[in-house]
């Protein structure tokens, strides 16, 4: 009786691989956000000047323990700095369309994401989506809750009806997104998110 063939890829993930489908995925979440933020921050401008270069030291660091963790389901927490964070957002070649628009500031109550991405509709124009999100992620289960608490949009926080609209059409959308992407990774999904003064630990 002959074998049957074998199955190309690795594990669940298939001919995409296991990072390449966490990566896409977190890609996609971060375009859910900038398209609904497109709706209430844009302008014309930036609001603050591209990231400065990250570190090659820094971001090769940083890679390997993010594809290590992402790989490996044997490697239970990742511990990632603000500046190996932002040095991912700056560098990571899959996100090259925030053009070094994004950075992260965290503290032990929440993270603040400060966005100024550029977004073209049409050929040589460009509107700026110019945001603060305020979020406090929750993990319940492999379920996920970004807990957003606060945009401002453009230097001015939003008005609590534009926040609660905010929060009841793009939040859930995000969430579903991050939840079916966390179930999928099975041994690798995550259950805590910590929070601390310039870092975020990822727990397994």
């Amino acid at each position: 009786m002959s074998q049957r063939p074998q199955r190309s890829g690795i594990g669940c993930c298939g001919c995409l691989g296991c990072l390449g489908t966490v990566v896409f995925v977190l890609v996609l979440a971060v375009v859910a956000l900038v398209f609904f933020l497109y709706q209430t921050a844009t302008s014309d401008r930036p609001a603050r000047p591209p990231a400065l270069a990250a570190n090659p030291q820094v971001y090769v660091s940083a890679r390997k323990k993010w594809d290590d963790f992402n790989r490996d389901s044997s490697v239970r927490a990742l511990t990632l700095s603000d500046i190996e964070i932002n040095s991912l957002l700056t560098k990571a070649p899959e996100l090259g369309f925030l053009a070094g628009g994004a950075t992260v500031t965290t503290r032990e109550n929440g993270i603040q994401l400060q966005l100024s991405v550029p977004v073209k509709i049409i050929p040589f124009y460009t509107k700026y989506i110019n945001a603060d999100v305020y979020l406090r992620p929750i993990l319940t289960g492999e379920n996920v809750d970004l807990n957003i608490y606060g945009v401002d949009a453009d230097g001015r926080p939003l008005d609590a009806a534009s926040l609660q609209r905010f929060r009841s059409q793009a939040q859930p959308v995000i969430d579903m997104i991050l939840t079916g992407a966390n179930q999928w990774e099975g041994a690798r999904a995550l259950h805590e998110i910590r929070l601390q003064s310039g870092s975020i630990v990822l727990l397994r």
